[in-house]
């Protein structure tokens, strides 16, 4: 499966997100990334695009569980983006998330490892196979 998206900015929030102890834990014991700090966000507007990314999250991916309750769950994907740089989307488990909008987390500066700037468009592709079904 692959999607694409243009980078957007994001709120700056990613870059805590990632260097929280329990949230860098799982990410390196569950999918083997030592997340940069912060995110890099895709905005989806191609309705193809959309529907397979709503695919996407209606299976099961790898759930980052919160230590701490006042924070929510997070679903993730393991991915190649633009082709060449392993990362993971991370669906954060909350309502009214923006459905087109993506996050990813990589190891390193996407957009320096990438060569690429805000506005460009980048495809993701699915690394492993996602069920399916609904999550409960």
């Amino acid at each position: 499966m692959k999607i694409k998206g243009r980078i957007v900015e994001g709120l700056g929030e990613g870059r805590h997100f990632t260097r929280i102890p329990w949230v860098r834990a799982q990410c390196m014991s569950k999918l083997a990334i030592d997340p940069f700090p912060g995110t890099l966000n895709l905005e989806i507007s191609d309705p193809a695009d959309l529907e397979r990314f709503e695919q996407l999250k209606r299976g099961e991916g790898v759930v980052i569980q919160p230590e701490d309750p006042s924070f929510c769950c997070g679903k993730c994907y393991p991915v190649l983006i633009g082709g060449r740089l392993k990362g993971a989307i991370v669906v954060p488990v909350v309502e009214n998330y923006a459905e087109d909008k993506m996050e990813l987390i990589t190891a390193q500066d996407a957009k320096e490892a990438l060569s690429v700037k805000t506005g460009d468009v980048l495809e993701v592709e699915l690394l492993t196979p996602s069920p399916s079904r609904e999550a409960s």
